[in-house]
């Protein structure tokens, strides 16, 4: 009896369900009707790269040598914020559809806001089928270039190595936790590997010698945490997060553990000027952001020595509860940003002593900050809610007094790197199931009027 009454249970669900799904598959039938024209295509796509909004013919795009040499110009006095906005799509090939067979596209964003290409995109190669089946290569978390051909890129789906300014990338580290990377020379190679949450025995430094081909352990057991690695010269930083921050300054030989001097208990992110050395040669500038008292309230400290001696920086009351996980970037010892949630920035224009509130057009958190010695930059935005994709890059000519949109839609950027204020790239992914990379390469006559 029991038996019975469960399959009978069983049979309801069952045509419940198949009159649920016949009624889905005639609406949307009778939908696609109402929306074709007479000729029988559709009336309008929604797709990026919609034929109508696509102009022809397709241009191939220039050899790697030429578009990476190209110098740009400073911006002319006066240009309008709105120009060099929009997009331009260099993709690798991921289906049959010829759209993404490597080709330069025009600009498809906003025209009447005066858009146009800031970026080209591409990714490390990786593809496969729905699901997660394939060669996926999921998120990039870091990126940096030793010169305008060789970079190095690593995240979730492994470690990467490019020798054509980004356009092309081979793999060079099977998938793992690598978190960040830096490349002093095309051989000199620091790689951060963690394990989340971390903790010691979880984090691990790694440093090649010959450009990826092998590598060696550094700073065995001595490392928990990371939320930032930066290399200059023979200078060395590794910000422990929670744990304790170390620093060289002979190419990593010996390190140096570095409290702060008790003003910083955690570390967010750190900073350091293009403007140095700093005091006759003595040391340089180096800005760190975290926290002291509890998570809620954020400090920013600045040496004028490479981290021998520490200072405070005041910052304005309504930044400090905004600025939980960060972003700090001095473009010179005196130009600097600092944000953090809800899209709240604050720049300084004399080294800290006073701040200015120049925040975002949005309340997304801020995840990554580029800036030029004119002022110019990018603020990367959170844009991981793969059901309501919204802007993901913001880019500002006048110290972020305005910001406009230029990057949008399934795209996440964790990083910017640069050699110069025409050469800028950028690492993320597109959010989604089954996430792929982004490598984004900032096109060299953006500047130009």
């Amino acid at each position: 009896m029991m038996g019975l009454r469960h399959y009978s249970h069983y049979l309801a669900v069952l045509g419940l369900g198949l009159v649920v799904g016949g009624v889905v598959l005639c609406t949307a039938r009778l939908l696609w009707l109402r929306t074709r024209k007479p000729g029988g295509d559709t009336a309008q796509r929604t797709t990026p790269l919609d034929a109508a909004q696509r102009p022809t013919p397709l241009v191939e795009p220039a050899p790697p040598d030429d578009r990476r040499q190209s110098r740009s110009h400073p911006a002319a006095a006066g240009e309008a914020v709105s120009r060099g906005l929009g997009l331009g799509l260099l993709m690798e090939p991921s289906s049959s559809d010829d759209r993404w067979q490597g080709r330069s596209y025009p600009a498809v964003g906003d025209k009447a806001a005066g858009n146009t290409d800031v970026f080209f995109l591409t990714n490390t190669g990786g593809g496969g089928g729905a699901f997660g089946r394939g060669d996926i290569h999921n998120h990039l978390s870091d990126i940096d270039f030793a010169n305008l051909q060789v970079g190095y890129a690593c995240g979730y789906g492994g470690v990467f190595k490019s020798e054509d300014g980004g356009l092309t990338w081979s793999r060079i580290k099977p998938n793992g936790g690598w978190y960040h990377i830096q490349a002093v020379s095309p051989d000199d190679v620091w790689l951060l590997e963690a394990i989340h949450p971390g903790g010691y025995g979880k984090v691990w430094l790694w440093h090649s010698r010959d450009g990826g081909k092998t590598w060696s352990e550094e700073l065995k057991g001595k490392l928990a945490g990371t939320s930032k690695f930066f290399c200059r010269g023979h200078h060395r930083w590794i910000p422990g997060g929670d744990f304790t921050t170390y620093r060289s300054a002979d190419g990593g030989q010996t390190w140096q553990p570095v409290n702060f001097q008790g003003l910083l208990f955690g570390v967010y992110d750190m900073s350091v000027p293009a403007d140095v050395p700093a005091k006759g040669g003595q040391g340089f500038t180096v800005y760190v952001l975290g926290h002291r008292d509890g998570i809620t309230i954020s400090h920013l400290v600045r040496s004028d020595d490479g981290g021998r001696t520490w200072q405070e920086v005041p910052l304005p009351e309504a930044a400090q509860t905004r600025l939980t996980s960060g972003r700090v970037f001095f473009s010179t010892s005196r130009d600097g940003w600092v944000a953090g949630r809800s899209g709240r920035c604050f720049v300084t224009r004399d080294g800290g002593r006073t701040w200015k509130e120049c925040s975002l057009p949005t309340d997304q958190a801020i995840s990554a900050l580029w800036f030029d010695q004119q002022g110019r930059g990018f603020a990367a935005v959170d844009n991981t809610d793969y059901l309501h994709f919204r802007q993901a890059v913001y880019m500002t000519r006048d110290y972020g007094a305005t910001w406009v949109p230029v990057l949008g839609g399934a795209k996440q950027i964790r990083a910017f790197c640069d050699l110069g204020p025409d050469h800028v790239w950028a690492a993320g992914y597109s959010p989604g199931i089954t996430a792929q990379d982004i490598v984004a390469i900032l096109k060299p006559d953006w500047l130009k009027p």
